[in-house]
């Protein structure tokens, strides 16, 4: 579906209208607008419906976010799509990241099905990292805690917990 020049133009003063003054009716037209497009250009990144509908939630709460970075001189359309290609490389890259920690750690898994033993193997793991940073992990992997029993266990926020497993994970990424 190729867009019209009026269309074209009509996208631009909304847009620049949504900028200036934060319209929501303006951006509701958008987004209704080049919603489904987007769900669909999202689909075929993704290969998840649910993983394109919420690309495409991000790429309006990012254009909302960055509307002052919109240059009205230039097409409101390639804008948005560039947006959605940016956030598709985001979730791609962390679905990744996602299943390669979880690949390490179902590996790590393997070993016998004993407290004691997964006990020792994380202690094994853990070798020369500081004692908080082992509690993390074992909280996380060995005793399968979600991060919100994580956060009150350490009392903290789930914000603080989570990128504080997030930092650990990546320090111990080769």
């Amino acid at each position: 579906m190729t867009e019209q020049p009026d269309q074209c133009a009509a996208d631009e003063i909304l847009m620049r209208e949504f900028r200036d003054t934060l319209d929501e009716g303006a951006f509701h037209v958008l987004a209704s607008r080049y919603y489904e497009r987007a769900v669909g250009i999202a689909s075929e990144r993704l290969g998840a419906a649910d993983a394109a509908q919420d690309a495409v939630q991000e790429t309006l709460i990012r254009i909302v976010r960055h509307r002052r970075r919109y240059n009205p001189a230039r097409p409101f359309a390639p804008w948005f799509f560039a947006v959605l290609r940016h956030v598709c490389a985001d979730l791609q890259r962390r679905e990744r990241r996602r299943r390669r920690t979880l690949d390490e750690f179902a590996a790590a898994a393997s070993v016998p099905e004993t407290d004691n033993a997964a006990w020792e193997f994380v202690a094994d793991l853990t070798v020369g990292l500081a004692p908080a940073d082992s509690e993390l992990l074992a909280l996380r992997y060995t005793e399968e805690l979600s991060l919100g029993q994580i956060a009150r266990h350490l009392d903290c926020s789930l914000e603080a917990a989570k990128k504080r497993l997030q930092r650990l994970l990546k320090r111990l990424r080769p």
